[in-house]
């Protein structure tokens, strides 16, 4: 079955500005954001400072630069950072802790992207050594992008930040998508913020604006942040064209995250009882992952689901993220499961082939 529109699975980045948000956008009240006066990045500034219950925020390009601005303003250059060894800042941030903040990482371990209150106080322990580079920041990631879009409870949250601030280290988080943190949980974003020094949060992914990211912690924080995001090329003009899409995000794309939660878990469910290896459990909120064999032909996998118009990214390390947002329906849900379960099959049916016609070969020679 051919389908005109496309449903992008890759992720909750390509959902673009709804008619509000434009609308808003086009009628945004403008000035310099370096001089600071644009009413309507100030006013946005405010808005989710209050949100977070944060003393400021700051408007940035995206989240990977709010992380950096953040970590530039924590921590000196040749100390150590401590890290869930695959949270987002540690693999998918092109390296700019070393590049570019001169900082080491400590990689930990974690369950469902969740680091241990025990592994956290060895990992402290063990950058101690005079030959260690001292450990001056901790940072967190809520929702775990590569754990699948897992969840830590502001509980968790305040007993990591506790044993870091006992030992003289400071706490950042990076909430790319904290909202659906929140959602999950039925908790006031804020609830997350209570122990850490700094957080991000994006505009884009599941809020559904075309770019933008918050900065938030004290007024000292987000001071020497501002004045990081100028070094590295991130101060902004009549940038209310930004935060004016922002605002219409804050209030009326939270809630309904909660569809993109239940869509995800739908998807996962569907396909499992199709018979696909999917942990369902552990779907919170709006990713899931699907395990694929070795050898499994990706290929033809991909190009019968391009067929019917789903587009998904390519299989890495032996299993397929799936990511639901505004812009895919519960139909498209239902729909997407068939032609998913049906192209794993045939990709499956034909590695086995393939092996086959192998081992018949080499009997042959």
């Amino acid at each position: 079955m051919n389908r005109k529109r496309i449903i992008d699975l890759r992720s909750d980045t390509v959902t673009r500005p709804t008619a509000d948000m434009i609308e808003a956008m086009s009628r945004a009240e403008l000035g310099d954001d370096f001089f600071r006066d644009d009413p309507t990045v100030l006013a946005f500034e405010e808005e989710a400072a209050d949100l977070l219950g944060m003393e400021a925020a700051m408007l940035v390009i995206s989240g990977t630069m709010g992380n950096l601005v953040c970590a530039l303003s924590l921590s000196p250059r040749g100390s150590s950072f401590i890290v869930e060894a695959n949270a987002h800042i540690q693999i998918n941030e092109s390296g700019w802790p070393a590049a570019i903040a001169g900082l080491t990482a400590k990689p930990v371990h974690g369950v469902a992207g969740k680091i241990g209150v025990d592994a956290l106080k060895q990992a402290i322990a063990e950058t101690q050594m005079r030959l260690s580079a001292p450990p001056s920041l901790l940072c967190l990631e809520n929702t775990h992008n590569a754990a699948g879009g897992r969840v830590t409870d502001p509980s968790h949250l305040a007993e990591l930040a506790d044993v870091a601030h006992a030992r003289g280290i400071k706490v950042h988080l990076d909430g790319a998508r904290i909202f659906n943190a929140a959602v999950a949980l039925g908790r006031p974003v804020r609830d997350f913020m209570r122990n850490v020094d700094t957080t991000t949060f994006c505009l884009s992914k599941g809020l559904s604006c075309a770019l933008g990211a918050v900065v938030a912690g004290s007024a000292d924080a987000v001071q020497a942040a501002r004045r990081w995001r100028q070094v590295i090329g991130g101060g902004m003009r009549q940038a209310g064209v930004i935060a004016a899409a922002g605002r219409v995000a804050l209030k009326s794309m939270v809630e309904r995250l909660a569809v993109d939660h239940e869509n995800a878990r739908l998807l996962a469910t569907r396909l499992r009882d199709a018979g696909l290896e999917v942990d369902v459990e552990a779907v919170e909120t709006n990713m899931m992952f699907l395990k694929v064999p070795n050898g499994f032909d990706q290929h033809l996998f991909q190009s019968e689901l391009r067929a019917s118009g789903i587009v998904i990214t390519p299989p890495k390390s032996g299993r397929i993220r799936l990511v639901t947002h505004r812009e895919v329906s519960t139909s498209d849900i239902v729909f997407c499961s068939g032609i998913i379960g049906r192209a794993f099959d045939l990709a499956q049916r034909q590695k086995v082939c393939a092996d086959a016609d192998t081992t018949t070969a080499e009997v042959v020679y």
